[in-house]
């Protein structure tokens, strides 16, 4: 459907439906919207995270940039939805296992 042939609102409503699917509303939270990132696995995931860390601590450090063109608080969040948290209790388990195994040697 091309938008010069649009004439009511429900022709638009459908064609605003095809083009608009790329964030999807939340489950769990009334308004707020959701778009999926896929990754390679949790090392990728956390590679990304590091390093929108670590752009911005540039960004805050370097004498050359306008840190008002970049709002670094939302890049610092991004990156703590990246770092799996709860996985990561799971690595402190599994360390002190082999560690008790180690102590038992």
């Amino acid at each position: 459907m091309e938008t010069d042939k649009i004439k009511t609102l429900e022709e638009f409503k459908d064609f605003a439906s095809y083009h608009f699917r790329l964030l999807k509303p939340a489950k769990d939270k009334d308004g707020e919207s959701v778009r999926e990132i896929k990754f390679y696995g949790y090392s990728d995931m956390t590679c990304l995270a590091v390093n929108l860390i670590r752009m911005c601590l540039n960004v805050v450090y370097s004498d050359e940039l306008d840190n008002r063109e970049i709002y670094i608080g939302s890049v610092l969040e991004l990156a703590l939805q990246l770092i799996p948290s709860a996985e990561i209790e799971v690595l402190d388990e599994i360390y002190r296992m082999l560690d008790k195994r180690n102590e038992d040697k």
